[in-house]
């Protein structure tokens, strides 16, 4: 397949989406005007349960996370206050996580709680169960993209980071299934400190280039399973390797990138949400410091919130949660070895707010 640009590739997306979810893309077109006004239109990521298959070795989905008030969790109906909470507020793109998304019991409901007719939706799955009827499926009841976890292409190394024989195997034929089910593909990889100038990225890009995929590169966080092992973090020439290749070959993308005329730095808040199982809403998936609780507040005064916070609203060219050292050691390592997510209240000091 021919490389395309940048542009291009974004072009293509943004056609494909026009054709199938017109009201969407509608919606779409107005995140440039937003972020020139300083108006946040976040992909929310949203894990609805913990639940997993596999134990991986880098899983930043810590067991700490618990409810602030027992047995108060998400459920389809108050996932679906939420969703219309975020189309009236301009939002437009959901992903689901997890846990491992493929598991939950009540996936049809939760589905419709997403409202597939208004928002762009992706999942990020480890692939073991998206085979060739699950990736129809999605795709009939309006999933856009499926990121696929891949570590690299050593089977033997892949099943022993995920802890299960044959992960590997499940994974390369779910980039198939998704692809051939119509849906957009991406393949997610974590990259670290030690890993990251190996070859293994550039290998991955010209697989994703030649079969038609995308790569989300996550940097390594020291979180979770890794919390506290800060040797993992990339430095500045892994960053700038990253970029080098993603100049070569534009599938390759990372949160810090610009896009499409924008360019966010760190997206935390601005771009990106996460909402966890218990209500909580982060200003990242990977920066567990709650800054408010959707069962107490409305999502726009927990935006207002993040947006006060001077780390999520001022531009950052580094990403505060896996590059900035001066965050991590400062703000991340408040959340080491405690119950998850601790309050803004406990993370942040007056100095911190924009006056």
């Amino acid at each position: 397949m021919a490389r395309m640009t940048e542009q291009q590739l974004e072009q293509t997306k943004r056609a494909k989406l026009k054709a199938e979810k017109p009201a969407v893309y509608e919606k779409v077109l107005k995140i440039k005007e937003r972020f020139e006004q300083g108006i946040p239109t976040p992909i929310v990521d949203i894990v609805y349960s913990y639940a997993c298959n596999l134990r991986c070795s880098h899983c930043c989905a810590s067991k700490r996370f618990t409810p602030a008030v027992p047995k108060r969790r998400l459920t389809p109906e108050s996932l679906r206050r939420f969703t219309d909470e975020a189309d009236a507020y301009g939002l437009c793109q959901f992903n689901l996580s997890g846990g491992e998304p493929l598991l939950l019991k009540d996936f049809d409901q939760v589905m419709a709680a997403l409202q597939p007719d208004k928002f762009h939706l992706s999942m990020s799955t480890n692939g073991f169960f998206l085979d060739e009827e699950m990736a129809q499926r999605l795709k009939s009841v309006g999933w856009d993209k499926v990121r696929i976890s891949l570590d690299n292409f050593n089977e033997a190394e892949h099943d022993r980071n995920r802890n299960f024989p044959g992960a590997y195997k499940k994974a390369i034929k779910a980039l198939e299934n998704a692809k051939n089910a119509g849906l957009s593909v991406v393949i997610q990889t974590v990259v670290s400190h030690q890993n990251c100038r190996t070859g293994q990225l550039e290998e991955m890009a010209q697989f994703a280039t030649a079969n038609g995929y995308s790569v989300d590169v996550l940097i390594a966080r020291a979180i979770g399973e890794l919390e506290g092992r800060h040797e993992i973090l990339v430095d500045e020439e892994d960053t700038k390797y990253i970029y080098e290749l993603h100049r070569q070959y534009p599938v390759i993308h990372r949160d810090t990138f610009p896009g499409y005329g924008m360019d966010k730095g760190c997206g935390c808040v601005m771009a990106v949400l996460h909402l966890t199982p218990f209500g909580d809403i982060l200003p990242c998936v990977f920066i567990h410091i709650g800054i408010g609780n959707i069962f107490e507040e409305s999502l726009e005064t927990i935006i207002n919130r993040g947006m006060s916070i001077k780390h999520f609203a001022n531009y950052s060219a580094k990403c505060l949660s896996g590059e900035d050292r001066g965050f991590i050691d400062k703000y991340m390592t408040k959340f080491y070895g405690k119950p998850l997510p601790i309050s803004w209240k406990e993370a942040f000091t007056d100095e911190d707010f924009i006056v």
